[in-house]
């Protein structure tokens, strides 16, 4: 191996997790073949040094090479990678609501801003605010295959890679030409899937040089919700644990939430269900075809919302890669690297689902001017709100102002959240030789640039400019219903009943929120690494750098946000331009003590250490150590100990405020059967005196939790054990396994309170001042209608678990196993991780929260993502002639309710298994077709209901949504 790879591709002994690489190809006697794809040694990014021998044992957590990545058929990396146990899908293809642009990557379920990103051992392209990269747009016609090593890695990568990190290699040394076409779809005919890819690369006759130049196109379709049973109509989870039908109450054509103890005020409406035409609760008015008001029954009259939602994601990706090297002299070669990516995504949800309020007014708060006489409303609704001019117009003035109203303007159509993608990333240097006596030291600097502009358009929102001009509506001169104020084309507006807005006035309520976002970070950084000395177990080794690095960020929203014109908009945001820098050194050392003495055939400590100055928290350092112990060629052991460090992204520190609606559980609920105590709080928090003991839940279910970035935040800080060992016995040729242990214990996390945990800290210290209870703001009803939860440094969180990796690998098979006229060979890879503890204490008042193992409550609540405590992937890779087959099975471990979880039907979740199955056929040494079949069984994913899950009843992160999945695609050497 050449010194440039060996500087930053060794394993750390003490710091890694053993796994396993399997050894692939590609179609006989291509150009594909040809390019030495299988891995002669295993490598990992996790050091600096340089080594004098192949520390083989020393394999990373898991390696994928390039036949794995690309026979799997998936449209983006992150598919790939989620599917090893070590890592738990964050934001995927799948996700719709809780799901920003990055397609992230989240170790141990940390976080994905805890999961570092490399590309041939540098960070790539930012891909948000936050500063993670998307994995959807990394080339992966270049990726020679993907590094996973957990563990606090900061002292040798610096922030971010607390859980640990992953490094996609690109290989630069390609010559020919390829070109690749694939399609695809579900059993269902949704979710099609379009690639074409091209690859040309180029050499100098000498070998010195080598220019690679990759460009791709990629398409994927939409799933809609209603298109699979199980997400065609949302689900609750009952007071009796059952799942039962459910939907939003806020519906088409208005529903005004009332209080039972309310009911009696309200005239015009028969709201005591004496002719028993509602079989559910009722909870209000609402306004039925010409503004007819009539009972609001739960859930009979509920909205069914997940006929818009996006069960897949649709995107479309163009990307351009080019990577060149050039041998300057045998001491200095110079290098460089260029990514352009031109992507678009989006999610989407039901149509606009807001509280209607009116400039000047609290959420859900409406101002109709001369309602009773509003001409544009029927003879009908004017009548009714004659009749209850005292409950909504006290002061007679005229102006009733209607509170807890709630509307679903199905008119606007549904609103469509569309990502639109411009990065790019330039990466410049130079790296070689220096010898000092006879010793070779290898050096590397380099530069780069790299930006991201990220456009997120919203569209179907309701104005709150246009709902205020247009209620105000009067005869004008001409005899023509129109607005008291002229101004912005304003059309006069009636919300009130399910056919009365009319293509005119939802074209004049609609608005949209466009906010357009730039990143832009600039690194510069050198290292050098080599021996220092011999002691008598061999030489010592080091590494030394520097970096410097620079991130900015830009939001800028759009004037209807800056004017606080969006209904569901909470607070307006600002215009937000921020920067940090950081100039970091480093140093990593490798001592060997031993070599064949005291029955050890080696026995070495390593060291790392890196100094950081941020502009922002200020001076921090981080280390690692650890031991290697060479029992002898069959036994290898280690452990290793690292303190890691995350400083606060500049999304963190800056993020504008924006709201996110959650459900809740309310203590105040008179179904929960509150205490006087409870009562007593429950008054003091809003919840009127004359309601509370028949309070029941508002017709939205749920509240706005409004959060923002927090300047004051300071670094997290993460200890982190490992301890493991390989075991490769000679009497089994072949085998390789290796077992390793973790803990992560992290200190002053960054992460949102959740809204729920608030309210349970409130009523459980009963400290009405408290910053808890001060947090939560209730409607004129009594119920939560917004939670104020700003980012924090929280008080603690921690994991722990074990991995274990088996490869048994079979040269040859018998006869009977192979295609004739030709031998066949057996690779079989199996990787599992155990998680023990997923544990969090968020507030010191609170006990602490373990999620290993466990869903619903706070372990899938919103962007939560749920964690079983076993994970399996069970991998076959056979080889015979031109045939290739790899089956796999993926096992995702049973689920227990959570301890602060809604009881329901299910309880345990049981396992799901996964069966995949993916191959090829090499037609002649230059054209390969290759095929696949994902969830060759169609597993259904398991129902959850609401609470847990989210609007679309099933959790699309950890379980497949799509069903049985078929693609198929030619690729030749040209």
């Amino acid at each position: 191996m050449n010194h440039r790879r060996s500087l930053m591709a060794r394993a750390v002994h003490g710091a890694v997790i053993a796994g396993t690489v399997s050894a692939g190809a590609g179609f006989a006697g291509s150009a594909y073949a040809q390019q030495d794809t299988a891995l002669e040694e295993v490598v990992i990014t996790g050091s600096r040094l340089r080594r004098d021998r192949d520390f083989v044992e020393v394999s990373p957590v898991a390696t994928l090479d390039m036949e794995q990545i690309q026979g799997l058929g998936n449209l983006t990396l992150e598919q790939t990678v989620n599917r090893m146990p070590q890592l738990v899908p964050d934001t995927t293809s799948a996700t719709n609501q809780y799901g920003g642009a990055a397609m992230s990557a989240n170790l141990r379920g940390l976080g994905a801003v805890r999961t570092l990103v490399l590309v041939d051992g540098r960070r790539y392209i930012p891909a948000e605010n936050t500063g993670i990269a998307d994995l959807a747009t990394i080339p992966d016609m270049l990726v020679e295959s993907v590094e996973i090593v957990t563990g606090g890695a900061s002292a040798v990568y610096g922030s971010d890679a607390i859980a640990g990190a992953i490094n996609f290699r690109l290989r630069d040394d390609f010559q020919g030409a390829e070109f690749r076409y694939q399609r695809g779809e579900t059993s269902e005919g949704d979710g099609d899937t379009e690639r074409f890819d091209f690859l040309l690369g180029a050499g100098t006759d000498d070998g010195r040089g080598n220019v690679t130049f990759a460009a791709s196109y990629s398409e994927r379709g939409t799933i809609m919700g209603d298109a699979r049973d199980f997400s065609a109509i949302p689900l609750v989870t009952s007071s009796t644990g059952e799942y039962v039908p459910f939907g939003s109450g806020n519906i088409p054509g208005t529903v005004i939430s009332l209080q039972p103890a309310q009911f009696p005020l309200i005239n015009g409406v028969d709201l005591s269900n004496s002719d028993g035409s509602c079989p559910g609760p009722i909870q209000g008015v609402r306004f039925d075809a010409g503004g007819q008001p009539v009972p609001f029954c739960r859930p009979e009259d509920q909205f069914n919302y997940a006929a818009d939602n996006f069960l897949m994601r649709p995107m479309e990706r163009y990307q351009i890669s080019t990577l060149g090297r050039y041998q300057i002299n045998s001491q200095v070669e110079a290098y460089a690297q260029f990514f352009y990516n031109k992507y678009e995504q989006a999610y989407q949800m039901a149509p606009e689902s807001v509280a209607p309020t009116s400039f000047g007014q609290g959420g859900g708060t409406i101002v109709i001017p001369q309602a009773a006489t509003n001409p544009l409303f029927s003879p009908q609704l004017q009548s009714f709100w004659a009749q209850n001019a005292a409950f909504w117009d006290a002061d007679g003035d005229g102006d009733y102002v209607v509170n807890n109203t709630g509307r679903r303007f199905e008119e606007f159509g549904p609103r469509n959240f569309s990502f639109n993608i411009d990065s790019f990333m330039l990466t410049g240097g130079f790296r070689g030789d220096l010898e000092f006596g006879d010793r070779n030291w290898a050096w590397d600097t380099f530069y780069q640039y790299s930006r991201n502009e990220t456009t997120l358009t919203n569209v179907g929102l309701l104005s709150k400019s246009g709902i205020t001009l247009g209620l105000d509506a009067v005869i004008d001169d001409s005899g023509n219903v129109s607005c008291r104020t002229q101004v912005r084309g304003c059309v006069p507006v009636n919300i009130f009943g399910t056919d009365t807005l009319t293509p005119e006035m939802a074209a004049y309520l609609q608005s949209e929120s466009v906010t357009d976002n730039r990143f832009e970070r600039e690194v510069a950084g050198a290292s050098i690494a080599g021996d220092l000395f011999e002691l008598p177990a061999g030489m010592v080794a080091a590494a030394f750098g520097a970096e410097y690095r620079e991130e900015t960020i830009s939001v800028v929203p759009n004037e209807a946000q800056l004017t606080n014109d969006l209904a569901a908009q909470a607070i307006a945001p600002e215009v937000v331009n921020g920067a940090y820098d950081i100039f970091e050194v480093f140093a990593e050392t490798r001592i060997p003590l031993l070599n064949d003495q005291f029955g050890l055939q080696g026995l070495a400590v390593e060291g790392a250490a890196r100094y950081a100055d941020y502009s922002t928290i200020g001076k921090v350092s981080t280390y690692s150590g650890s031991l290697d112990v060479d029992v002898n060629e069959q036994v290898k052991l280690r452990t290793g100990y690292s303190r890691a460090i995350r400083a606060p992204n500049l999304d963190e520190l800056l993020r504008p405020v924006s709201a996110g609606f959650r459900p809740v559980n309310d203590p105040c609920l008179a179904v929960n059967n509150p205490s006087a105590a409870v009562k007593q709080l429950c008054v003091q928090q809003g919840v009127p005196s004359n309601i509370i003991d028949t309070l029941v839940d508002s017709a939205r279910s749920g509240y706005d939790l409004i959060s923002g970035g927090n300047p004051n935040l300071e670094e997290e800080e993460a200890d982190t054990l490992t301890a493991g060992f390989v075991l490769m016995p000679s009497m089994l040729p072949g085998l390789s396994l290796s077992l390793d242990y973790y803990r992560v214990e992290l200190e002053g996390a960054i992460s949102q309170v959740d809204g729920q945990l608030l309210l349970n800290d409130c009523f459980a210290t009963g400290a009405i001042d408290g910053t808890s209870c001060q947090s939560i703001t209730r409607d004129s009803n009594g119920n939560i209608f917004e939670v104020n939860a700003p980012l924090l440094n929280l008080a603690s969180r921690e994991v722990e678990g074990m991995d274990l990796a088996i490869n048994y690998a079979f040269e040859s098979l018998p006869a009977f196993l192979a295609l004739p006229n030709h031998g066949a060979t057996l690779d079989v890879q199996s990787f599992s991780s155990w998680q023990f503890t997923n544990e969090t204490q968020v507030l010191e008042s609170l006990d602490p929260i373990d999620c290993a193992g466990r869903y619903s409550g706070t372990c899938s609540s919103g962007p939560v993502r749920p964690d079983p405590d076993f994970r399996s992937l069970l991998r076959f890779n056979y080889r015979s002639g031109p045939l290739r087959l790899s089956p796999e099975v993926n096992y995702i471990g049973d689920l227990k309710l959570a301890e602060n979880s809604t009881p329901n039907e299910r309880g345990t979740q049981d396992a799901v298994v996964y069966v995949n199955l993916n191959g090829g056929w090499d037609i002649t040494e230059k054209i390969n077709v290759f095929f696949g079949i994902n969830n060759l069984f169609d597993k259904q994913p398991p129902v959850w209901a609401f609470q847990a899950a989210g609007d679309l009843n099933v959790n699309v992160n950890l379980y497949d949504p799509q069903g049985r999945n078929f693609f198929a695609g030619v690729r030749a050497a040209l």
